[in-house]
Protein backbone atom coordinates (compact mmCIF):
# COMPACT_ATOMS: atom_id res chain seq x y z
CA UNK A 1 0.00 0.00 0.00
CA UNK A 2 1.42 3.36 -0.95
CA UNK A 3 2.00 6.51 1.49
CA UNK A 4 -0.96 8.34 0.12
CA UNK A 5 -3.52 5.74 0.28
CA UNK A 6 -2.20 4.60 4.19
CA UNK A 7 -2.83 8.43 5.34
CA UNK A 8 -6.34 8.50 3.31
CA UNK A 9 -7.24 5.21 5.25
CA UNK A 10 -6.03 6.44 8.79
CA UNK A 11 -7.85 9.78 8.42
CA UNK A 12 -11.01 8.25 7.29
CA UNK A 13 -10.54 5.98 9.93
CA UNK A 14 -9.97 9.00 12.80
CA UNK A 15 -13.12 10.77 12.04
CA UNK A 16 -15.34 7.55 12.07
CA UNK A 17 -13.73 6.43 15.98
CA UNK A 18 -13.91 10.35 16.42
CA UNK A 19 -17.95 9.80 15.85
CA UNK A 20 -17.34 12.03 12.87
CA UNK A 21 -17.67 11.97 8.70
CA UNK A 22 -15.33 13.92 6.87
CA UNK A 23 -19.29 16.46 6.38
CA UNK A 24 -20.28 16.86 9.83
CA UNK A 25 -16.37 17.51 10.40
CA UNK A 26 -16.25 20.55 8.59
CA UNK A 27 -19.82 21.81 9.06
CA UNK A 28 -19.32 21.24 13.36
CA UNK A 29 -16.70 23.90 12.40
CA UNK A 30 -18.23 26.24 10.57
CA UNK A 31 -16.24 25.71 6.78
CA UNK A 32 -18.48 25.26 3.62
CA UNK A 33 -19.11 21.69 2.66
CA UNK A 34 -19.78 22.00 -0.75
CA UNK A 35 -22.68 20.23 -2.75
CA UNK A 36 -20.99 19.64 -6.82
CA UNK A 37 -24.26 18.23 -7.46
CA UNK A 38 -26.34 21.38 -6.46
CA UNK A 39 -26.10 24.30 -8.98
CA UNK A 40 -25.45 27.63 -7.12
CA UNK A 41 -28.80 29.75 -7.58
CA UNK A 42 -31.34 32.10 -5.03
CA UNK A 43 -31.98 30.05 -1.22
CA UNK A 44 -35.44 29.20 -2.92
CA UNK A 45 -33.60 27.40 -6.05
CA UNK A 46 -30.98 25.65 -4.40
CA UNK A 47 -33.76 24.08 -1.61
CA UNK A 48 -35.68 22.95 -5.05
CA UNK A 49 -32.95 21.32 -6.25
CA UNK A 50 -31.70 19.15 -3.53
CA UNK A 51 -35.24 17.50 -3.19
CA UNK A 52 -34.10 17.78 0.90
CA UNK A 53 -36.80 20.77 1.48
CA UNK A 54 -40.41 19.50 0.35
CA UNK A 55 -41.99 20.29 3.70
CA UNK A 56 -40.10 23.44 4.29
CA UNK A 57 -40.91 24.84 0.65
CA UNK A 58 -44.27 23.65 0.91
CA UNK A 59 -44.45 25.92 4.58
CA UNK A 60 -43.41 28.81 2.33
CA UNK A 61 -45.74 28.25 -0.05
CA UNK A 62 -48.73 27.74 2.31
CA UNK A 63 -47.27 31.31 4.46
CA UNK A 64 -47.24 33.23 1.31
CA UNK A 65 -43.18 33.61 2.16
CA UNK A 66 -41.73 31.63 -0.75
CA UNK A 67 -40.71 35.19 -2.11
CA UNK A 68 -38.39 36.10 0.94
CA UNK A 69 -36.35 33.39 0.02
CA UNK A 70 -36.08 34.45 -3.81
CA UNK A 71 -35.52 38.06 -3.57
CA UNK A 72 -32.26 39.76 -4.10
CA UNK A 73 -30.58 41.04 -1.08
CA UNK A 74 -28.93 38.95 1.87
CA UNK A 75 -30.43 36.68 4.58
CA UNK A 76 -29.24 33.70 6.21
CA UNK A 77 -31.53 30.71 6.65
CA UNK A 78 -31.93 28.01 9.10
CA UNK A 79 -33.00 25.25 6.64
CA UNK A 80 -34.93 21.99 8.67
CA UNK A 81 -34.70 19.70 6.35
CA UNK A 82 -37.84 17.00 5.76
CA UNK A 83 -36.29 14.43 8.73
CA UNK A 84 -36.28 17.12 11.11
CA UNK A 85 -40.02 17.93 10.34
CA UNK A 86 -40.96 14.08 10.30
CA UNK A 87 -39.45 13.87 13.86
CA UNK A 88 -42.68 15.54 14.94
CA UNK A 89 -45.78 12.99 14.67
CA UNK A 90 -47.73 13.48 11.39
CA UNK A 91 -51.08 14.90 13.42
CA UNK A 92 -48.13 18.03 14.62
CA UNK A 93 -47.32 18.66 11.33
CA UNK A 94 -50.85 18.26 9.92
CA UNK A 95 -51.63 21.14 13.03
CA UNK A 96 -48.59 23.10 12.08
CA UNK A 97 -49.01 23.32 7.87
CA UNK A 98 -53.00 24.32 8.73
CA UNK A 99 -51.97 27.23 11.17
CA UNK A 100 -50.79 29.61 8.51
CA UNK A 101 -50.17 32.74 11.26
CA UNK A 102 -48.18 30.03 13.99
CA UNK A 103 -46.38 28.71 10.72
CA UNK A 104 -45.45 32.13 9.16
CA UNK A 105 -43.68 32.73 12.53
CA UNK A 106 -41.99 29.80 12.37
CA UNK A 107 -40.65 30.51 9.10
CA UNK A 108 -39.27 33.49 10.09
CA UNK A 109 -37.60 32.54 12.68
CA UNK A 110 -35.13 30.60 10.38
CA UNK A 111 -34.81 33.29 8.90
CA UNK A 112 -31.91 36.37 9.42
CA UNK A 113 -31.14 39.52 7.73
CA UNK A 114 -27.80 39.49 6.12
CA UNK A 115 -25.43 36.82 5.42
CA UNK A 116 -23.88 35.63 8.28
CA UNK A 117 -21.10 32.51 8.28
CA UNK A 118 -22.03 30.56 11.25
CA UNK A 119 -18.29 31.40 12.24
CA UNK A 120 -19.43 34.49 13.31
CA UNK A 121 -23.05 33.48 14.19
CA UNK A 122 -21.44 31.57 16.71
CA UNK A 123 -18.33 34.38 17.70
CA UNK A 124 -22.14 36.77 18.39
CA UNK A 125 -23.52 33.89 20.41
CA UNK A 126 -27.15 35.39 19.73
CA UNK A 127 -28.87 36.47 16.47
CA UNK A 128 -32.47 37.78 16.28
CA UNK A 129 -34.62 36.26 13.96
CA UNK A 130 -36.68 38.03 11.46
CA UNK A 131 -39.58 36.78 13.41
CA UNK A 132 -38.34 38.30 16.66
CA UNK A 133 -36.85 35.61 18.84
CA UNK A 134 -33.34 35.49 19.96
CA UNK A 135 -31.29 32.84 18.50
CA UNK A 136 -28.53 31.25 20.42
CA UNK A 137 -25.65 29.79 18.52
CA UNK A 138 -22.82 27.60 20.24
CA UNK A 139 -20.64 24.62 19.45
CA UNK A 140 -19.33 21.79 22.13
CA UNK A 141 -18.01 18.57 21.63
CA UNK A 142 -20.95 17.16 20.45
CA UNK A 143 -20.70 19.95 17.14
CA UNK A 144 -22.43 23.10 16.53
CA UNK A 145 -26.06 24.08 17.44
CA UNK A 146 -28.47 27.15 17.19
CA UNK A 147 -31.15 26.77 20.54
CA UNK A 148 -31.02 22.59 20.13
CA UNK A 149 -30.89 22.35 16.53
CA UNK A 150 -27.30 20.63 15.26
CA UNK A 151 -26.12 21.86 12.25
CA UNK A 152 -25.04 19.68 9.69
CA UNK A 153 -24.10 21.86 7.16
CA UNK A 154 -22.77 25.13 7.67
CA UNK A 155 -21.80 28.03 4.79
CA UNK A 156 -23.85 26.69 2.20
CA UNK A 157 -23.67 30.02 -0.34
CA UNK A 158 -26.30 31.16 -2.68
CA UNK A 159 -26.92 34.50 -4.77
CA UNK A 160 -28.67 35.80 -2.31
CA UNK A 161 -27.37 34.67 1.48
CA UNK A 162 -26.33 31.82 2.74
CA UNK A 163 -27.76 28.47 4.28
CA UNK A 164 -27.18 26.33 7.17
CA UNK A 165 -28.97 23.05 7.36
CA UNK A 166 -29.97 22.15 10.94
CA UNK A 167 -31.71 18.63 11.81
CA UNK A 168 -34.61 20.03 13.99
CA UNK A 169 -37.51 22.67 13.45
CA UNK A 170 -36.97 25.49 15.83
CA UNK A 171 -40.28 26.96 17.63
CA UNK A 172 -41.11 30.46 18.23
CA UNK A 173 -41.88 31.77 22.15
CA UNK A 174 -44.98 32.11 21.45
Amino acid sequence: MNLKRTSLILLLVGFFVAGLSPLSYASDRGEPCPHPEIKKGTILEMARQSGKFTILLKALEITGLTDELQKEGSITVLAPTDDAFRRMSEGERQDLLNDKEYLKDLILLHVIDGAVKMKDAVAREKIVSKEGDELFFYTDAAGTFVNDAKVIMADVEATNGVVHVIDTVLFPWK
